[in-house]
C-alpha cells in the first residue's frame, strides 16, 4: 500500500502541475516572484508611513483597451474590453503576446525618471489572476497557464522600484467576477463578485498568497484588497473577512480599501475596523471629467467646487480616519468644455496644482492616473502632462532638490541642536492650551513624545536616497505611544505623548519649509 500510495502521489503531482485546479504553494509563488532584497524593518517603516507622492502603473498587469492600444489593435473588430475578453481573442498565442507586453510596458529607465523628479511611490494594479493556475476563474481559468510567468515581471517592477527607493502599493485592481461595471475589474458587464460565494472564497485565497508574497518586502507600502468596488450591501462584511485573512498572516502590513464611491460611509466603516485590524487606509478617487455638470465647468468653477465642497468632505473623512486617507487616483485631465477656446495645458495645469495643494492638506498620499499610455499622447499620461507643463516637474517634499547645497546632515544636526528650544516652546503652548481644563496632566510624557516624534522626523528625512516626510502621522504616533505605555505604564497620559509626538513632526516640517533647498 505504501508503494502504491507513493505512486499515486507522484502521478497526482504530475497531473496537478498541468491542471487549472492546482494551487502552487507559497514557496513556489515566491520563487516565481524572484529575488528581492532582505527585509529591513527600519526602512520598511519609512516606506510605509511617509508622505506618498505617487503615480499609478496602469494597464501593465490589468489591461484596459484605451491605454494599451497596441495589444488590442489586432482584435479591434472583435471588440474585447476586459483582459479576459482579449485572452479569448488571442487564443493559443496569448502567452507569447502577454509576455511581450509585460516585458516592454515598463523599463528600468521609467523608475529612474520617477526617482529623479521625486515620485516616491507607485500603485501597481494587478488582476487577481496574475497568480496563475489554481487562482483563476472563468475566462482566466481557461488561460491560466498564460500567467505562470506573470509574477516574474511583477517582481521585476518591485525590484526596480526598490533600486530607486520607490515604494509599491500592491493594488488588487480586479476580483473574480468583477467588483464594478468597468472592464478594468477584469469582467465585461454587471459585477458578479458579490453574488458568488465561490468568487469571494477565491479572492480570500488570493489575499493569502499576496500577503505571503509581499508582507516582508521592504519597499511594499501596503496591499490594496479591492479597487473601486460598487457600494454593495456585502462589501463591509467582505472587508472584515479579507482583513481577518491578511492579519492572520501579517500584523504590520498596511491594508488599503476602496471607498465604494461613498467616502463618508466607508470612513465610518473603517474607523470601526481599525480598532480590530490596525493600520487600514481608505483610498478615494477624485476625477473632474466624467460627471455631465463638470464637463461644462470652467477651471474657476471647478476650483470653487474643489475647495468649497470636496476639500471639506475629504477633511472630515481624514479626521475620522486619523489621517489614514489617500487619493489613490487623480488626474490633470479635464473635459473639453472646461478649457474650450483656451490652452488646455495651461488650464489643466492650473487646476492640477490646485488639486495637489488641496490633497496635500487632507491626504497622506496622492497617485496620478497614470504613468504612461501606449503613445503618451494626452494628459492621462503623467509623462505627457509633465512635458506639456500641466503637471509640476518635481515632487520632492519641502521643495528639496537633488542639486541643493544644503546637506541633509546639516539639517539633522541643526534640528538636534534646536531640540530643547523647540520642545520647551511647544510644551509651553501645550500647557497654555490644557490650562482651560482642571485636573492633573503628564507634561513629562508630552516631552517624551516630542523627543520620539523628532527622532522619527529625522529618521524619515535622512534614511533613504532623498528626504521623506512623515505622512501617516497619527498612525505612527499612536503606535509609538502604545509602545511607550507598554514600557512605562501611564495609560492616562498616552494622549499627551501622542500630542508631543505630532507636534515635534510639525515643528520639524515648519523648519524644513523655511529652508531654501533651491540654492546650489
Amino acid at each position: 500500500m505504501g508503494l502504491l500510495s507513493d505512486l499515486k502521489s507522484k502521478v497526482s503531482g504530475k497531473l496537478s502541475a498541468n491542471d487549472n485546479g492546482h494551487h502552487p504553494d507559497h514557496d513556489e509563488l515566491r520563487a516565481r516572484l524572484g529575488s528581492l532584497p532582505p527585509f529591513d524593518p527600519a526602512k520598511a517603516q519609512v516606506f510605509r508611513y511617509r508622505k506618498q507622492y505617487g503615480v499609478n502603473l496602469g494597464s501593465m498587469f490589468c489591461l484596459e483597451p484605451w491605454m494599451a492600444t497596441g495589444i488590442y489593435k489586432e482584435y479591434h473588430d472583435q471588440g474585447p474590453e476586459a483582459e479576459g475578453d482579449l485572452l479569448e481573442c488571442m487564443g493559443d498565442c496569448c502567452g507569447e503576446k502577454m509576455k511581450a507586453h509585460w516585458d516592454s510596458w515598463l523599463v528600468r529607465a521609467d523608475f529612474e525618471r520617477m526617482s529623479n523628479i521625486g515620485i516616491n511611490a507607485v500603485r501597481l494594479p494587478l488582476g487577481y489572476w496574475v497568480l496563475g493556475r489554481g487562482f483563476a476563474a472563468g475566462k482566466y481559468k481557461r488561460h491560466a497557464a498564460t500567467y505562470d510567468e506573470a509574477l516574474h515581471y511583477v517582481g521585476r517592477v518591485v525590484a526596480w522600484a526598490a533600486e530607486f527607493d520607490i515604494g509599491v502599493l500592491v493594488d488588487i485592481h480586479a476580483l473574480p467576477g468583477g467588483q464594478n461595471f468597468d472592464s478594468h475589474s477584469g469582467a465585461t458587464g454587471p459585477p458578479q463578485f458579490f453574488d458568488s460565494r465561490k468568487f469571494q472564497d477565491l479572492a480570500i485565497k488570493c489575499y493569502e498568497a499576496f500577503t505571503h508574497l509581499f508582507a516582508s518586502v521592504t519597499n511594499v507600502v501596503g496591499l490594496q484588497i479591492v479597487n473601486e468596488p460598487v457600494d454593495n450591501p456585502q462589501l463591509e462584511g467582505f472587508y472584515e473577512r479579507a482583513l481577518t485573512q491578511v492579519r492572520s498572516q501579517s500584523l504590520d502590513l498596511p491594508v488599503y480599501v476602496g471607498d465604494g464611491w461613498n467616502l463618508a460611509k466607508y470612513a465610518a466603516v473603517v474607523k470601526r475596523l481599525r480598532e480590530r485590524f490596525g493600520f487600514i487606509v481608505v483610498d478615494t478617487h477624485q476625477y473632474w471629467v466624467f460627471r455631465p455638470e463638470e464637463q461644462q465647468y470652467r477651471v474657476d468653477q471647478l476650483t470653487r467646487e474643489l475647495w468649497e465642497t470636496t476639500v471639506p468632505e475629504l477633511s472630515q473623512a481624514s479626521n475620522e480616519l486619523d489621517g489614514n486617507l489617500i487619493v489613490g487616483e487623480y488626474s490633470s485631465v479635464l473635459a473639453n468644455g472646461s478649457f474650450d477656446g483656451e490652452d488646455p495645458a495651461k488650464c489643466m495645469g492650473a487646476f492640477a496644482r490646485e488639486q495637489l495643494n488641496a490633497f496635500d492638506q487632507v491626504a497622506a498620499g496622492t497617485w496620478y492616473w497614470t504613468w504612461r499610455l501606449q503613445h503618451d499622447s494626452w494628459f492621462w499620461s503623467m509623462q505627457y502632462a509633465i512635458n506639456a507643463g500641466a503637471m509640476p516637474p518635481a515632487y520632492f517634499p519641502f521643495g528639496w532638490t537633488p542639486s541643493t547645497a544644503v546637506s541633509r546632515e546639516d539639517v539633522v544636526n541643526t534640528a538636534n541642536t534646536k531640540r530643547e528650544e523647540w520642545r520647551e516652546k511647544r510644551l509651553e503652548g501645550h500647557k497654555s492650551y490644557v490650562s482651560q481644563w482642571k485636573g492633573e496632566f503628564g507634561f513629562d510624557h508630552y516631552a517624551a513624545g516630542f523627543d520620539k516624534g523628532l527622532d522619527a522626523a529625522l529618521k524619515f528625512f535622512s534614511q533613504l536616497g532623498c528626504p521623506s516626510k512623515v505622512g501617516f502621522v497619527r498612525q505612527l504616533a499612536s503606535e509609538h505611544a502604545a509602545e511607550y505605555v507598554a514600557q512605562h505604564g501611564h495609560e492616562q497620559w498616552k494622549w499627551e505623548f501622542e500630542d508631543g509626538f505630532r507636534e515635534a513632526i510639525e515643528e520639524f516640517n515648519d523648519y524644513c519649509q523655511s529652508l531654501d533647498f533651491t540654492q546650489d
